[in-house]
């Protein structure tokens, strides 16, 4: 079952779906699964990239600490998402916390491993590459956003890439983020955030609950999000 599990989560990531079967054997002879608990720390800012990651279930939250002393949140992975691509081909520390939201389940592959397969045959960073290059694009389209979208299209843009990411349809409607870390990913004050959702509630858009938003109204939610951002 643990070797059904890796091979599936591995096959069908973005980075690795195109990669040749032999290779991708290799890779799962090599993997195996971690679970980790709600409210644990799976990686901390500074550890070596031992590993690449790849969520096969739950959430992971990653943070880092700012010289004020406050943490901030960088983003979320959700289940098919990687994370320490970037340090594990470059060979430095892990530079977020990664903790998890919930009880987590993800495929680890040994760094060493994977530097050795691209070393021997360089196509296949390709996919990489270009796994980075979404990443980046995605940064760039929250820049972006920040500068010239007023904060209650930000947040309904958020909502909805959150709950694309997620791969549930319509009728599963929570997305499971706190006002807290919807304002530090947004680069705004909680206060903020609490006073837009509140009138997002007034309109029938979404309902608060505590640890997550539920969207009630897909249309309304797509009209104030304004212009769909690439995901």
């Amino acid at each position: 079952m643990e070797n059904t599990l890796v091979r599936l989560v591995i096959s069908q990531s973005e980075l690795f779906s195109t990669w040749p079967a032999e290779t991708v054997s290799r890779l799962v002879a090599a993997a195996d699964l971690c679970t980790v608990e709600a409210d644990t720390c799976l990686i901390r800012t500074g550890d070596t990239a031992d590993f690449l990651y790849i969520l096969a279930t739950g959430s992971l939250r990653l943070v880092r600490g700012t010289p004020s002393g406050r943490s901030f949140t960088a983003g979320l992975h959700l289940p098919g998402d990687y994370h320490g691509l970037g340090p594990v081909l470059t060979q430095v520390p892990y530079f977020y916390t990664a903790m998890c939201k919930q009880k987590s389940i993800l495929v680890r592959i040994p760094a060493p491993l994977l530097r050795e397969i691209l070393s021997e045959d360089g196509k296949l960073s390709f996919t990489l590459f270009a796994g980075l290059g979404q990443r980046h694009r995605r940064a760039l389209d929250h820049f972006e956003s920040a500068a010239t979208h007023p904060t209650n299209a930000r947040i309904a843009q958020l909502l909805r890439a959150i709950h694309a990411r997620s791969r549930r349809g319509p009728e599963s409607a929570d997305v499971s983020l706190s006002q807290v870390e919807i304002a530090t990913m947004l680069g705004t004050r909680r206060q903020v955030v609490n006073r837009v959702l509140r009138a997002m509630a007034e309109e029938g858009i979404v309902e608060i609950r505590y640890g997550k938003i539920s969207i009630v109204d897909w249309a309304k939610l797509e009209k104030m999000a304004g212009e769909p951002v690439p995901q």
